[in-house]
Parts: C-alpha cells; structure tokens; sequence
C-alpha cells in the first residue's frame, strides 16, 4: 500500500513540474477607480501595458522599481483612454508596481512583449499601441505612416530583444509621410491621439 501511494505521488509531482512556468499562470487583469499603486510580479524584460480609463481629468501611469523610483511612463491622458504601452525598452529596470493618478474607473494588464499585436507592414489603429512582425525584417523597408489627431504622434522601432532601436517620427497634430523602417526590426511602438496607419511603401 505505502509503494502504491509513493508511486501516485511521483506521478503527480512529476507533472505538476512538466507543466510550464508561463502556462501556469494566466495573464491578470487589476481594475480600480482613482489613485492606487498595484503590484505586479517583478520583471526586467521589455513587457506591455494594456491600459484603459473612464474619467474627465488625467490619466497618468508610471512603471515603479523595486524602491518606488519611477523608471517608466506607461500613459499621460486626460479623460476617457484605450491604449497599449510598452515599458523596459530603454533601459532595463526591476519593475514591481504600478502607480495610477486617475479619477475615474481604469483597467490595466500586463503581458510580455510577445503579445503585441501581429503586424504584416500594414496595420491601421487609433491611440497607443505596440505592433509585432513574425520575425526581425531582413532587409530596410519604407513605410508610409498617417496620423489624424491633435496631439503626438510618436512611432520607434524595437529589435527582437525589445530594445529601442530608431526614432522614426516625432510629430504634433495631422502627419504623413515615408520614412525607413531598420533592417531588424520586430516591434514598433506608436503613440498617437488618433486614427493612424502603416502602409508598404
């Protein structure tokens, strides 16, 4: 009986070890209204923030270190918001919090860079989003970019690893234009107030 019971054991400590880190732990959504700071589990990579708020007055996030310095602006809004941030693609910080200012209801969640949305050169969007190639682009490529908005409208590259790599645009208001996207580019990040595209030449 006891060789029965050490035998089931075995079984189950081994699958509960074949059973993936990342796969045991399903993304959290923390929602809450007005001022909080929120821990997250302390990361070092490149990661997103999913963000959204329902409110007159600012929207401001900030990405703490483990000794409450702020090491990361994740969103600076006012009013209602729906955007995604990425944050640890300049310099590499030990983030454990999150500190909201907010007046109104706000959702965040925090996912690798890895869940970025896939991109195939061609995307539309509006507000802050981060946008993901299957693979690092090969060889340069120009782009045309299009923003309608009144405030910026900021568009960087990232390599494979999430490291910022190019400043493509930095503009206020309605753009367009044709600008060279690096060879090795696997993310782009855009910061935007309104609608906004990316196209093949």
């Amino acid at each position: 009986m006891r060789l029965r019971v050490l035998a089931v054991l075995a079984v189950l400590v081994g699958t509960f070890l074949a059973v993936p880190p990342q796969a045991a732990s399903a993304a959290t959504t923390y929602r809450g209204e007005g001022d909080d700071v929120i821990r997250i589990p302390v990361t070092t990579q490149p990661s997103l923030v999913k963000a959204t708020h329902r409110g007159e007055s600012n929207f401001i996030v900030w990405a703490l270190s483990t000794s409450g310095k702020q090491v990361g602006l994740v969103a600076n809004a006012v009013g209602d918001y729906k955007g995604t941030v990425a944050f640890n693609t300049i310099s590499r910080q030990k983030v454990r919090s999150l500190e909201i200012t907010a007046d109104g209801a706000w959702t965040l969640q925090v996912l690798p860079l890895t869940k970025a949305r896939y991109w195939a050169i061609n995307a539309k969007g509006e507000g802050a989003d981060v946008l993901r190639l299957t693979a690092p682009l090969k060889a340069a490529r120009r782009i045309t970019l299009r923003h309608a908005g009144e405030s910026n409208f900021v568009v960087w590259t990232l390599d494979n690893r999430g490291s910022t790599t190019k400043l493509l645009v930095n503009k206020i208001g309605d753009y367009r234009g044709r600008v060279l996207l690096p060879a090795g580019t696997r993310y782009v990040t855009v910061e935007a107030d309104g609608a906004w595209s990316i196209n093949r030449g």
